[in-house]
């Protein structure tokens, strides 16, 4: 017969201690197996056994807010409990259920509490690798812990939850702390309020869940209390589960120069390694591994660190396989080959001094990417800047082209990528680097780029899925306050190009860097396009706009274009058919008859003259669209630079917050036409998110099918055809 006990709401340290006590005694066989139910008071942040409270916990913010923080005897990665929240776990031995391995025994536990969410009216399902989902959200996240044949295994309900308190305490990328984040973290997550439409008792949240695992663990069970054993060891343990001495005893490792860093992550999880070693030699002195994965026994990471000290490097991944030959272990969703890669990713930064880079500058190598760092210098043949490494007076800071002046690193990068025969492109969005760095892949070009660490561990996913379709790289560090150092609110503005500090390349490490690759032996002049006000649509220039030095040219979709193959459809594209554009202009004629407050937007590639036939011929054809409708309200987006609340959102669109302008006139249908098309995507977002209006693109290029309506390959002519429809 099994237990069931109800131990109310209680502090975080309180918890773990009554973790650790049963799984103790059940090693011992001193209690019977056991369900418990759980919940915190005040609420907290746990992080998982094996992470450093530092790199996953936003400490400034839980500090302020009073949300106490603590660590699990469970792997797994950090988790936010709120006061509301329930939290289940069954400790058991194997012999209980039968002699499950890790990945079965959380299949088996996860089933039957889903089944029991199922009883109260919750499509509740197990999804690998250890959650339970309702239709693809998440409603529980699970982990356990082995002792011998004992184990401890976890996992939370949500009852009701703040995500933006979630969002806030924990170190996760910034877009979801934006209201679209927010927005975006809630479709991803589910809670038994929302699901149910009302909150029901805990009690019979209980009941369900025990019913569930009834059923799939073909368990009997009572109700029953803590026993005087466990209370008398929870008095005397639970002071050391809220002592620093346990919930800091995984140290974030040293920041000293001794020290290489690198960031590796698999379907198990994320592993952070940290690497002493000797340069001279070359061999590893020391090493540090954290992370959020599930590995039985848990003292593994610590005997591997031991086993792996004063190994020569060429040495390492032989010695990594041999210690888990000789080891029987369990990891959910782990293998050897994750235990390798993680501990090579930061000795590929050794070769570093073979390229004459100091010990200490070593880790301003931020990773070697797909492949060792030589090699992949050599074959290079795209540079990435950060836009944040130009002068905030720089009119190309927002532009992916660089006016080479001298003011800056970045123009001395742009020369040297010339000289070494790459292609320089200045990065001023995550959307544009995620983009590029897939064009990279379509082309099976290797790149050299520049952020800051903690940009690469937030962003890490698009490196690693870029290396896997083609596009290896080299990553190096950067100098200054970056975003992520002065909070919350700046790390939202650099993901919208609006961060405002000044940043610098490291430049003599590039240097040395690149004098693997030969020279290209000729000189590269740059071209200079020439650019002035359209003289169809000049009219329409804000009266306090003065024309900068550098805009957005047609150039500037060389990175998309490849990438626009893919969302390709064909002629055009509404809601969620392909039409022809004949029938898709035939319903924006419509449209535009239809609607109250129009919206026409007027990108660079019409609203700037360079010079081409084609976009000349265009932004007359648009013009001339204007006058026959005759009550567009003209929004231009003349260039990608942040105005930072310095603009007229009656005549001008900010390229951050494009939604202000179409909610500044209740706008009902907005048209773009010669946007770029990473800016385009860009806005349709936006605007989706924040407003009604109907979206219509009149693209250059292939098509915009997240838009309502689209158009591919509109010219001229194609305009033309549309205003006869009017």
């Amino acid at each position: 017969m099994w237990r069931v006990v109800y131990t109310g709401q209680r502090p975080h340290y309180e918890n773990i201690a009554l973790d650790r006590i049963m799984l103790d005694l059940m090693a011992e066989d001193k209690i019977p197996p056991t369900i418990r139910f759980l919940q915190f008071k005040p609420e907290c942040v746990l992080v998982g056994f094996h992470q450093a409270v530092e790199q996953e916990v936003r400490l400034e913010y839980t500090q302020r807010e009073g949300i106490e923080v603590g660590r699990r005897i469970t792997g797994g990665g950090a988790i936010y409990f709120d006061e509301t929240q329930i939290g289940w776990e069954v400790i058991a031995t194997k012999d209980h259920l039968g002699d499950l391995n890790y990945e079965e025994l959380t299949r088996k536990i996860c089933t039957g509490v889903a089944k029991g969410l199922q009883k109260l009216g919750i499509k509740a399902e197990f999804r690998p690798r250890n959650d339970i989902e309702v239709e693809g959200r998440k409603i529980s996240g699970t982990g356990g812990v082995f002792e011998g044949k004992a184990f401890l295994y976890q996992g939370t309900v949500l009852m009701d939850f703040n995500v933006e308190r979630m969002l806030k305490s924990l170190q996760i990328p910034v877009e979801k702390l934006t209201s679209k984040g927010i927005k975006s973290a809630e479709d991803r997550v589910e809670w038994v309020k929302r699901a149910l439409g009302y909150m029901p008792e805990k009690e019979k949240v209980f009941e369900a869940i025990l019913q569930g695992l009834k059923e799939e663990l073909n368990i009997d069970f009572q109700w029953g209390e803590l026993t005087d054993e466990e209370l008398r060891l929870l008095e005397e343990k639970k002071d050391y589960f809220r002592s620093e001495e346990w919930i800091y005893h995984v140290k974030k490792a040293p920041t000293d120069s001794e020290m290489l860093f690198g960031i590796y992550r698999c379907p198990g999880g994320t592993f952070r390694v940290s690497a002493k070693v000797d340069l001279q030699s070359k061999v590893l002195q020391q090493i540090i591994i954290n992370g959020d994965f599930f590995v039985k026994p848990q003292r593994l990471i610590y005997d591997l660190e031991a086993y792996l000290k004063h190994t020569p490097i060429r040495d390492v991944e032989n010695r990594i396989r041999d210690f888990f030959s000789q080891r029987e272990w369990e990891g959910l969703n782990l293998r050897v080959e994750d235990f390798v890669e993680a501990v090579l990713f930061p000795l590929r930064k050794v070769e570093g001094i073979d390229l004459g880079i100091e010990k200490k500058r070593l880790n301003n190598i931020i990773a070697s990417i797909g492949g060792g760092l030589i090699e992949n210098l050599q074959k290079a043949k795209v540079m990435l800047l950060p836009y944040c490494a130009k002068p905030r007076w720089c009119d190309y800071r927002h532009l992916d082209d660089c006016g080479e002046c001298g003011g800056c690193t970045v123009g001395d990068a742009y020369r040297l990528a010339y000289q070494k025969g790459m292609i320089p492109i200045t990065i001023t969005s995550f959307e544009l680097l995620r983009d590029t760095l897939l064009w990279c892949a379509q082309n099976g070009y290797t790149y050299v780029g520049h952020c800051c660490y903690e940009f690469y561990e937030k962003r890490y996913e698009i490196f690693k899925r870029a290396s896997e379709e083609g596009a290896n790289g080299v990553l190096f560090d950067i100098v200054g306050t970056t975003c992520y150092s002065l909070g919350v609110e700046e790390e939202e503005k650099a993901y919208h190009g609006e961060f405002t500090v000044e940043l610098d390349l490291i430049k003599e490490d590039l240097y040395k860097s690149l004098s693997v690759k030969e020279d290209e032996g000729i000189e590269i002049e740059k071209q200079r396009v020439s650019f002035d006000f359209s003289p169809y649509l000049a009219d329409f220039k804000p009266t306090y706009y003065k024309k900068p030095k550098a805009v957005p040219t047609p150039e500037e979709d060389r990175t998309r274009t490849s990438m626009q193959k893919e969302v390709f459809l064909g002629e055009a594209t509404l809601e969620d058919r392909v039409v022809g554009y004949k029938e898709a202009l035939e319903i924006l004629a419509k449209w535009i008859k239809e609607s109250e407050r129009p919206t026409i937007v007027l990108g660079p590639l019409v609203f700037w003259d360079f010079g081409e036939k084609e976009l000349q011929e265009k932004a007359k054809a648009v013009r001339d669209l204007i006058e026959k409708v005759g009550r567009f309200n003209v929004k231009v987006l003349p260039d990608y630079r942040p105005k930072l609340k310095k603009y007229d959102p009656s005549v001008e669109m900010d390229p951050p917050n494009p939604h202000h302008a179409i909610l500044h006139g209740k706008h009902d249908l907005t048209i773009l036409v010669g946007v770029h098309c990473y800016r385009t995507d860009f806005v349709i977002r936006l605007l989706k998110k924040h407003t009604d209006t109907k979206i219509a693109t009149l693209c250059g290029l292939y098509g915009h099918p997240t838009a309502h309506l689209s158009t591919a390959f509109t010219d001229a002519q194609k305009i033309e055809d549309l205003i006869k429809l009017l």
